[in-house]
């Protein structure tokens, strides 16, 4: 036990590492993370991990989905649901069938169904890697949904095909009919089961909040157990997991905005955001520290030469086939449907490129290659397994390079941008949360206040005028309301970092206690947080 503890801690700190080192890099993190396991578990003092496939499907797959789902907008995803579905089922079917024809055709010996399996596993696209260069970028909103949402999506029937492809391999048969037919009633009862696996879970936190209060420390760490729940839940019940973690976390993702409290909210995403980060940087790690004996079994029967063929096969197969299937399924439904002529906004060429060409894979991927079993039921080895994760482990790497790198250039070329769409959405609602807080102030107004209360409450009203000015302004009104906004914003910040100062003094002196220190560093920290995020605003 005491030797399983400290290599988790070895490699969160090699993961931190290593991501810290991938800032400075061309390319995707991911890739560094891989290469970095990769070349420790050739280092002799590097502790050897060894992985037992079904805890690390059950360890990295379900908060990867929830939180997926949980920072899905709900609104945008509703919107965009016809496009998502179609990718998320057309295209995962399409791949899969692509690839797997294509995986046996290229490798007969090995069984259909295994060949299915690969096709599964690398049918989803990575959404960390995607948004990292569509939101600094500010691609439209409807093509960041459309990826996003798809990532969300298809990373759930991408693993429930790869599911149903090892139950085949486990059968000794495959059967397209038998699979649809079974699918009818897994994915369905999963979304329901993870559905109420979420409901409960809310509710539970609603009755415990009403007991006792808000209690952001245990909300929290409720809102980490749900992915578990959901899937635990789900296969306990012989249902979709995944899918059941996916609703679960867009249930969660709509109702936490709602009823968390501030503390909540600001605990929350601080601590998923970590979960994640050793998550994401762990997976890659993860599969580089494997993969020496990967490659080892896997070249003892084939040539490295011939896993690049095999592997740059698959890539170039996956690739067109994600081109191929984007054009028609955009336009096509456009021609024959004249619903969808009304309701939704024809795409340009421009954006189906740059959907066709998000296809980067990642750690779910990695995370689901390697939990294939490493044997069947009656104990003999799981065919093809090795060569199945190796090529996944070159696929994902191959579309992080072509992608990662070439993502970005080509939204600039062709000019992709996002309209004033979502600022006349942000300047509509501060106005209106401005407009609100005038009201409330104005309810004082008729109270009979002294001196220092009535001093107070023109403070207050002045600040919300100002920032009504700024927002209701057009023009050069405008454009000078701003330049004061922005003065005053360094002049707040001066003001609190001198603040800051004096209490660290303070500290240090030993003239005030941690108990004194603290809960004022943590108030000011807040404070200029809000004001870097107020001068980011467009």
């Amino acid at each position: 036990m005491t030797d399983l503890f400290e290599q988790i801690l070895v490699l969160l700190f090699a993961a931190t590492l290593l991501s810290g080192l991938a800032r400075w890099l061309p390319w995707p993190a991911p890739i560094t993370l891989v290469v970095g396991g990769l070349g420790l578990a050739w280092l002799p003092v590097f502790p050897k991990v060894a992985l037992d496939p079904g805890v690390f499907f059950l360890c990295f797959l379900p908060p990867l989905l929830f939180a997926d789902g949980w920072l899905m907008p709900l609104r945008e995803f509703l919107k965009a649901k016809r496009p998502v579905l179609m990718l998320a089922i057309g295209l995962v079917g399409f791949t899969t069938v692509i690839v797997g024809y294509t995986l046996h055709a290229l490798v007969p010996s090995l069984p259909l169904a295994m060949c299915f399996a690969l096709g599964a596993l690398i049918s989803p696209t990575d959404a960390v890697a995607v948004g990292a260069i569509t939101e600094r970028l500010r691609v439209p909103a409807r093509l960041n949904t459309i990826l996003n949402g798809e990532s969300l999506m298809n990373d759930a029937t991408g693993l429930v095909a790869f599911k149903f492809a090892l139950a085949a391999i486990s059968a000794s048969s495959f059967s397209l009919a038998g699979m649809l037919g079974n699918f009818a009633w897994f994915a369905p009862a999963g979304c329901a089961v993870g559905f109420g696996v979420g409901w409960l879970v809310g509710a539970g936190r609603d009755l415990l909040r009403r007991w006792r209060g808000s209690d952001p420390v245990i909300e929290v760490t409720l809102s980490l157990m749900t992915p578990y729940a959901a899937y635990l839940a789900a296969d306990a019940l012989s249902v979709s997991g995944v899918l059941a973690v996916v609703l679960a976390g867009l249930y969660s993702g709509w109702r936490d905005p709602l009823r968390m409290d501030v503390d909540t909210r600001r605990m929350a995403w601080n601590v998923w955001s970590i979960v994640l980060f050793w998550l994401n940087g762990l997976a890659f790690l993860l599969l580089g520290l494997q993969a020496p004996v990967i490659f080892s079994a896997v070249f003892a029967e084939i040539s490295v030469l011939r896993w690049l063929g095999l592997t740059a096969a698959v890539t170039a197969v996956a690739v067109r086939t994600r081109i191929l299937w984007f054009f028609p399924a955009a336009w096509v439904p456009r021609l024959i449907i004249p619903h969808i002529r009304r309701t939704e906004e024809a795409p340009s060429w421009q954006s189906l490129l740059v959907c066709s060409w998000a296809g980067m894979r990642g750690a779910v991927t990695l995370a689901a290659a390697l939990s294939i079993p490493l044997a069947l039921p009656d104990g003999t080895p799981m065919p093809g397994r090795d060569l199945v994760i190796a090529i996944a482990f070159g696929v994902t790497l191959a579309t992080l390079l072509l992608h990662g790198t070439t993502l970005a250039w080509l939204i600039r070329k062709l000019g992709v941008s996002a309209g004033d769409d979502v600022e006349k959405e942000d300047r509509l609602a501060r106005l209106a949360a401005v407009e609100a807080g005038l009201l409330a102030l104005k309810e004082f107004e008729g109270q009979a206040l002294d001196y220092s209360q009535r001093t107070a409450l023109q403070t207050v009203k002045t600040e919300y005028l100002q920032r009504q000015a700024v927002l209701a302004s057009d023009g050069e009104d405008q454009a000078a309301a701003i330049e004061r906004t922005d003065a005053c914003l360094i002049y707040r910040r001066s003001a609190i970092i001198a603040e800051r100062e004096a209490i660290d003094e303070l500290w240090l002196g030993h003239r005030i206690a941690d108990g004194v220190h603290r809960p004022l560093q943590t108030l000011l920290d807040h404070e200029e947080k809000l004001l870097r995020e107020e001068a980011a605003q467009p």
